[in-house]
């Protein structure tokens, strides 16, 4: 993670549940980590690759750092087009900064970017079934805070990061339901044989 109170948070919880000496949690790039090559049997991202701007640095990283025959687990927001009409480009937009995001990318280029890392038998796949009731839930609890995100942004007493996480938790359902992206899981594995070569 890239902030430092989670990792603080996450050791306090890890000392509670006696499980201090079997965990380990850092702050950092997760495109450049300090993780030597071959160190895991799985690599796994929920809801955080859409933060990076560059994708394909991730999928290279999580190439690197994975044991051959390794496998990537990849759950995130997946673009449904590269192309959007006028109106829904603006709603993925406002959406995308209220949660600072820089982009989501297609299946296409998840694909893509994940073979050329090295990654074989790679699949994108629509997991948006198994996630609309949370969604859903999401949307109608940010419309119980308009109302006092309101007041309290005339107020000054709400940054525009939190106003904007407001706005964003309503855009992304709104885009969702206009079929401008989907939820997606990405899956891959490093061939069991994959030598590196340094160059």
């Amino acid at each position: 993670t890239p902030v430092p109170a989670q990792v603080h948070k996450a050791q306090e919880l890890a000392r509670e549940r006696r499980l201090a000496d079997r965990v380990r949690f850092a702050v950092g790039d997760y495109t450049a980590t300090a993780v030597p090559d071959d160190s895991f049997d799985v690599a796994w991202a929920l809801e955080s690759s859409c933060h990076a701007e560059d994708k394909q640095r991730f999928y290279q990283e999580m190439f690197r750092i994975l044991r051959p025959g390794g496998r990537l687990v990849v759950a995130d927001y997946v673009r449904s087009n590269a192309v959007l009409d006028e109106a829904d480009e603006r709603l993925v937009r406002e959406w995308l900064e209220g949660w600072s995001i820089p982009n989501i990318v297609t299946p296409e280029t998840h694909h893509r970017f994940a073979a050329s890392a090295g990654f074989e038998d790679v699949a994108v796949r629509d997991f948006t079934g198994y996630t609309f009731r949370s969604l859903r839930r999401l949307y109608k609890l940010s419309w119980l805070g308009v109302p006092t995100d309101f007041v309290l942004s005339r107020l000054r007493l709400r940054s525009t990061v939190q106003h904007g996480n407001v706005v964003g938790s309503r855009r992304q359902f709104q885009a969702l339901r206009r079929g401008c992206w989907f939820y997606g899981v990405v899956v891959g594995r490093k061939a069991a044989g994959t030598i590196r070569v340094l160059g």
